[in-house]
């Protein structure tokens, strides 16, 4: 068998000039990636608002806390936030006099 150096040359320019003006024409194309995964797309479509108000009124503290939720917040995700909000500012529920208000807004 003979190889014919010549065409093998041509081919591989020929194949390495093709890969090259792919790369090049397919360059200015903008691409965007996005991979989620189980339900943190859902978490998207979720605001929560927490406000908290320290009174005193006839010598009583008074702690008001308003939650507000918008989009997908169901009322037990407005619980587990209260609880958080609560215990990171160190605000106990049995000993503290508390007025709690829950908005949910669609």
């Amino acid at each position: 068998m003979k190889v014919e150096y010549k065409s093998l040359f041509l081919g591989f320019l020929l194949g390495i000039v093709s890969i090259f003006s792919v790369f090049y024409l397919s360059g200015d194309i903008k691409t965007e990636f996005s991979f989620t995964a189980g339900e943190s797309d859902l978490e998207l479509n979720k605001n929560i608002e927490v406000r908290i108000e320290k009174t005193i009124e006839n010598g009583d503290d008074i702690t008001n806390v308003f939650l507000k939720g918008a989009g997908d917040v169901t009322k037990e995700e407005l619980e587990k936030e209260l609880e958080k909000i609560l215990q990171k500012q160190g605000i106990d529920r049995k000993t503290t006099n508390i007025n709690i208000e829950m908005d949910i807004q669609g």
